[in-house]
């Protein structure tokens, strides 16, 4: 890390639209917080002297960025559908999410199998999808008895963007080729990417001891370090594969041609008391899994975050269009 060549913007963070939760291990469990109750399903022929037969009740987590919460409502409706009476616990960190999960607070929340495996376990496996989810399910199993269900295409990893303009004035398209170009390079990214061993840390071990010419620090959500990018205040912005900037502001995300960045997909995570008490979710939340693809994801962030629209519409749409949700 430099110190002399390094810029600090402080500047109030919006509505996070990345994963910065990965890293806020140091917060306490109290920030756990209800985003509201999602009504239960009475019991619809019950008599006039009988009380309704209540639905079962599941707690749905998310973390504090907006892809987390699109596909943790996305659980919710279906889980709704399914007959299940929801409380959502939303905005929660890494650490207060699993944390939460395994102290019975919330009973199932979308998590990254790349984040599980080298933040929560703190272990690693052979850089593909397979390996990674096969590691992670085995290791959450023995640890915490939790179940990770099917996981998803899509892959929302660490990455590197550029405006088409850098990228054309330097002529780089892969991150092998923006090495040769560092030293003329002005790169925007979060402290914590400085010491991530999926971050700079990683980066260099794969393609070599480059330095940039700067680097620009910026605190907060992902969608100020995009703004300084089209802003012109660097050249190279520290990115997640699967951001809606990249989409919105046409950037050029950088091929990882070495494969230097872990594979993260996601899945439900699920408590394995309660997957006993209702294997039924497995069958609900399942069949959500192969729509969600890089693509697809990719565009409904930029959907929330780009042009606003209501992310609990955003969500119902999705599984509207793909028939997992009865219109």
């Amino acid at each position: 890390m430099t110190t002399d060549h390094n810029e600090n913007l402080h500047t109030p963070a919006p509505r996070l639209s990345r994963r910065e939760a990965l890293i806020r291990v140091t917060l306490g469990a109290g920030a756990l917080t209800a985003a509201g109750t999602l009504g239960a399903v009475p019991g619809a022929l019950a008599a006039a002297t009988e009380r309704p037969t209540a639905a079962p009740s599941l707690n749905v987590g998310a973390k504090d960025f907006t892809e987390d919460q699109l596909i943790g409502h996305m659980y919710t409706l279906l889980l709704q559908q399914a007959g299940f009476s929801v409380t959502e616990h939303f905005n929660l960190p890494t650490s207060i999410a699993h944390s939460s999960l395994v102290r019975g607070d919330i009973d199932l929340y979308p998590e990254y199998t790349g984040t599980g495996l080298v933040v929560i376990l703190k272990s690693t496996a052979p850089n593909n999808d397979a390996a990674f989810y096969k590691a992670v399910a085995a290791g959450y199993q023995q640890r915490f008895h939790i179940t990770w269900l099917k996981p998803s295409p899509m892959n929302d990893t660490q990455g590197l963007a550029t405006t088409q303009a850098v990228s054309k004035k330097f002529g780089f398209t892969t991150i092998s080729g923006m090495v040769k170009q560092a030293p003329q390079l002005r790169a925007i990214m979060n402290s914590e990417f400085l010491n991530r061993p999926d971050g700079l840390p990683g980066l260099k071990r794969v393609y070599g001891n480059f330095t940039f010419k700067s680097q620009v620090i910026v605190a907060g959500a992902g969608s100020l370090r995009y703004a300084a990018l089209t802003a012109g205040r660097g050249d190279v912005v520290v990115a997640f594969t699967t951001d809606g900037p990249i989409v919105g502001d046409h950037l050029v995300l950088l091929v990882d041609d070495k494969h230097y960045a872990p594979p993260d997909q996601v899945a439900p995570v699920v408590r394995d008391s309660v997957l006993q008490k209702y294997p039924q979710i497995s069958s609900a939340l399942n069949k959500l899994a192969p729509t969600l693809t890089t693509t697809a994801i990719t565009n409904l962030n930029y959907q929330v975050d780009g042009l606003h629209k209501d992310l609990a519409t955003v969500a119902k749409t999705f599984l509207q269009q793909h028939g997992l949700l009865k219109r």
